[in-house]
């Protein structure tokens, strides 16, 4: 299907925060705040989700669950839901997991919030790269932990990894979790297979958990091609690997994700502490099995 990527859509009173909130979130003041442009002309890039259209199958797969006229509670029951899934994983990244591992969260925010409230006790730390996603150190605030930096170097318009300050403070006995952003928001690195490997020499060192956000692993250019934490390190079992369409297709406020945790233990106590207790919307389930089975070519 051909798309049209020159629409302009109007998303003003959609309750959206990236037109109708931004005042409030950004500048913590109401419409009374007033700018020396138009609203229309504010550059509106500190929020992710995108100005286009949500593709057409998609928006074709939700109307057909409407039709359905019920949308009563709902948690996952379709079984071929983890195999559409996971053929999108393996053709685009060669790499699968087992379905037991699978779990769901309204996003992965909430899903951070958890995992260090899990993972991590009150006088312990965590350790990511940063520049980092905001909500890396709003999970670490909100659970009173120190979030430790590790400062990204950056020559010539390109992001490395400092690896041995890594290994430094990967050292720390008090530092238990490595959050790591793959591939780098906000500074657009995809790592490279190298450089995971690098990664997973020092978490596997220190016996860290890990958390890999993959929630942009499908928004990659140049023939690059994303990398999963989880085919690199395919036999650590402290690993949980976070991933949605969400960033990809621009649908983030149907809020589902995929969290992919490997240990039993933590993947049981992750289920139990979830504070939606397992329901998901209906609408998101329909949507982003559309965006999985039509959402680009089969085979790439």
């Amino acid at each position: 299907m051909k798309y049209n990527f020159d629409e302009i859509i109007d998303r003003q009173h959609t309750n959206a925060l990236n037109t109708d909130g931004f005042r409030g979130y950004i500048f913590h003041a109401g419409p009374e705040k007033k700018f020396n442009y138009a609203d229309d002309e504010f550059v509106r890039m500190w929020v992710a989700d995108m100005e286009f259209g949500v593709a057409p199958e998609i928006l074709d797969a939700i109307r057909h669950r409407l039709d359905k006229k019920i949308l009563g509670y709902t948690l996952m029951y379709d079984p071929t839901y983890y195999d559409i899934f996971l053929n999108w994983c393996k053709t685009r990244y060669d790499w699968t997991f087992p379905r037991e591992e699978l779990t769901f969260s309204p996003g992965v925010i909430p899903a951070l919030y958890q995992l260090v409230e899990d993972l991590v006790a009150k006088d312990e730390k965590v350790l990511t790269m940063t520049p980092a996603y905001g909500f890396f150190l709003h999970a670490c605030e909100y659970n009173n932990v120190e979030l430790v930096h590790n400062d990204l170097k950056h020559e010539n318009g390109h992001f490395t990894i400092d690896f041995d300050l890594l290994d430094q403070q990967a050292s720390d006995p008090k530092v238990k979790l490595l959050l790591l952003c793959n591939p780098h928001n906000p500074s657009g690195r995809i790592w490279t297979v190298e450089e995971l490997k690098k990664i997973a020499e020092i978490v596997e060192k220190y016996d860290l958990w890990v958390i890999s956000d993959e929630i942009h692993c499908d928004i990659v250019r140049c023939n690059n091609r994303h990398t999963p934490l989880g085919k690199v390190m395919p036999d650590y079992k402290k690993l949980v690997t976070c991933m949605s369409a969400s960033k990809s297709f621009n649908m983030a406020g149907l809020m589902f994700s995929h969290i992919i945790i490997r240990d039993a233990e933590e993947r049981a106590h992750f289920i139990a502490r979830d504070k939606t207790i397992g329901d998901l919307n209906p609408l998101s389930i329909a949507a982003h099995k559309a965006a999985y089975e039509q959402g680009g070519p089969q085979h790439i």
